[in-house]
């Protein structure tokens, strides 16, 4: 595949394949300045000798390059959703289920309110009727 024309569904050409490294296409585009970009091989097709890309051009263009020194293999991979990503709150105590004073229930869907004793503004009754 190394030297074959890589091309969108909708053919806009992306480049030039110039080598493939840890499950990427490394393809290369432009004149002049030239850069280099590595796509996922899940994301090539080869199909009536052109490797046919499933993602935009656009979608290429804003991942991250190849550079001498190589590339980050799981940057490339987050940047076309390969990668789930899951985001941790390094504050977080996670023994924790609900901060003080919260009832846990409430917290996910209502943000919390604090916990209210029979008879002193009780929030489970609905309006006009007595707790």
């Amino acid at each position: 595949m190394e030297g074959q024309d890589v091309v969108t569904s909708d053919d806009h050409k992306l480049g030039t394949m110039v080598g493939e490294q840890d499950g990427c296409a490394i393809v290369e585009s432009g004149h002049m300045f030239k850069s280099r970009h590595a796509i996922p091989t899940e994301f090539l097709h080869e199909h009536d000798g052109v490797i046919r890309a499933t993602v935009g051009k656009d979608v290429v263009q804003d991942s991250p390059k190849v550079d001498a020194d190589g590339f980050d293999v799981e940057a490339v991979r987050m940047h076309y959703g390969l990668v789930e990503v899951h985001s941790v709150d390094p504050g977080a105590d996670p023994t924790l289920e609900a901060p003080s004073g919260l009832d846990p229930a409430d917290t996910a869907s209502f943000g919390g309110h604090p916990r209210t004793h029979v008879g002193s503004n009780d929030r489970s009754a609905k309006p006009g009727e007595a707790p």
